[in-house]
């Protein structure tokens, strides 16, 4: 696949009909280890969740965090019921880092991994496969790390479902801001 086409077809799919299999999962976990990292230190770690009563728990937990901020109304229901759905269809992988104490160079650590995720969100792509990013938060955040039995020295970056799109889920248009809102010439603009 053309890599243009790749980068302009990458969509958050939020519906999944079946996760990848073995080897598609392989391939792309191959790719998210050939992601740049700060200082080639490779400090990332993805725990691959296929067990499907731990993906409707990490679904549970995402949606316990989400209904604090959407809606009671019939559409805010749906779109939760949605968000907890994602989990079933798919396989979920949950990055890690070192967690950083100050002035450590492991702070850096981070942008690595996101840019691994990067890697892996295109590769699927490529594969004919989607993916959709989450993220925990807080008390939520420590709920995931019990449940997947992360040592407290490793700070969690995000996760990603993984799976073959649904053909009923139609992902939004996206629109995208002006390039004079965030590119700027040699300085930063005088506000």
């Amino acid at each position: 696949m053309d890599f243009w086409k790749v980068i302009e077809g990458r969509r958050t799919i939020r519906k999944f009909t079946a996760p990848p299999t073995s080897d598609q999962l392989d391939r792309l976990l191959a790719a998210g280890a050939k992601a740049p990292s700060a200082g080639n230190k490779q400090a990332w770690f993805v725990v691959v969740i296929t067990d499907p009563a731990v993906r409707r728990r990490l679904g549970e937990i995402k949606w316990q965090i989400n209904v604090a901020f959407t809606s009671d109304t019939e559409r805010g229901r749906a779109l939760l019921q949605a968000q907890k759905d994602v989990f079933v269809d798919s396989t979920a992988l949950m990055f890690y880092t070192f967690a950083p104490e100050p002035d450590d160079p492991h702070r850096y650590d981070l942008g690595s991994v996101w840019m691994m995720m990067e890697n892996i969100s295109l590769a699927a792509e490529a594969m004919g496969l989607g993916s959709q990013i989450f993220t925990y938060w807080d008390e939520a955040e420590v709920e995931v790390n019990r449940l997947l039995g992360v040592p407290e020295k490793y700070r969690q970056v995000a996760g990603m479902n993984i799976g073959m799109p649904h053909p009923d889920f139609q992902p939004a248009t996206k629109v995208f801001k002006s390039k004079s809102k965030w590119i700027f010439r040699e300085t930063w603009p005088v506000s």
